[in-house]
């Protein structure tokens, strides 16, 4: 990680407000690329079978209110329709002014996606062993700043109080619970792996630190080498290869 440097999360606010301005990208896109980088990072960390009579394993997608979350359907709906897992999204504070994430809920009714509200249908989720693969976290990203509150704070507890005996859990930019500078606060999900979109926040220099074996993905391959010259994230863009969009740190 002491490799390349990090975007602090007021310079990852700036910069997404300049990707939406002069860079001319819609928040869809936006969207639509962060998500599939963070479905691409699970499909390669976490496959499918191999065998195609196996049954698919589920996920359990865990929604936040805000574009972190959004990244969540978005990688919930590729999942899907790669034949990769189950998803299965606990969403319990739908935003009811987004017309984007409306659509996004709809594509993954139409795909007749199961969906979660509360924690006892989580608790009885992963009490079936064997049954999820994988806990993908899309609560909260770069902008959350504690204290952690409801409905998604007794869901975090309890993450973090039975990480032992649960699915590895993948989180989207930042550990939910953690501040995006400083790392853990009082509450730690103790995630297996983590995908950094654009670039790395400085958290997850700690995500790396803060345990053997951790996994640590960088996504988001849109920025122009003018973007990342400003915003000093020049070998961000050269950890990628080919074609990739993601890349394993």
């Amino acid at each position: 990680m002491s490799a390349f440097k990090t975007l602090s999360a007021k310079a990852a606010a700036q910069l997404d407000k300049e990707l939406m301005s002069t860079g001319a990208f819609s928040i869809d896109q936006l969207m639509e690329l962060a998500g599939l980088a963070v479905a691409k990072a699970i499909y390669k960390q976490y496959p499918p079978p191999q065998k195609p009579t196996s049954p698919l394993q589920k996920i359990l997608v865990l929604v936040g209110p805000g574009n972190n979350g959004g990244d969540g359907l978005v990688a919930a709906r590729h999942l899907k329709t790669w034949g990769a897992y189950e998803p299965v999204i606990y969403y319990p504070k739908k935003s009811t002014k987004s017309d984007l994430i409306n659509r996004l809920v709809k594509q993954l009714q139409d795909l007749n996606i199961m969906e979660i509200s509360t924690l006892d249908e989580i608790k009885s989720l992963l009490s079936k062993k064997g049954e999820v693969g994988v806990i993908l976290d899309a609560i909260f990203g770069f902008s959350f700043k504690p204290p952690i509150r409801e409905p998604f704070k007794d869901v975090i507890d309890y993450l973090s109080q039975n990480h032992e005996s649960l699915p590895p859990v993948f989180s989207v930019d930042i550990p939910s619970g953690w501040d995006v500078d400083e790392g853990p606060t009082d509450i730690d999900i103790k995630a297996s792996a983590l995908i950094s979109l654009t670039a790395p926040k400085p958290c997850a220099e700690r995500f790396v630190k803060s345990g053997p074996n951790k996994i640590h993905y960088l996504g988001g391959r849109f920025i122009s080498p003018s973007i990342a010259e400003k915003y000093a994230i020049e070998d961000v863009l050269d950890k990628y290869t080919g074609d990739e969009l993601i890349t394993k740190l």
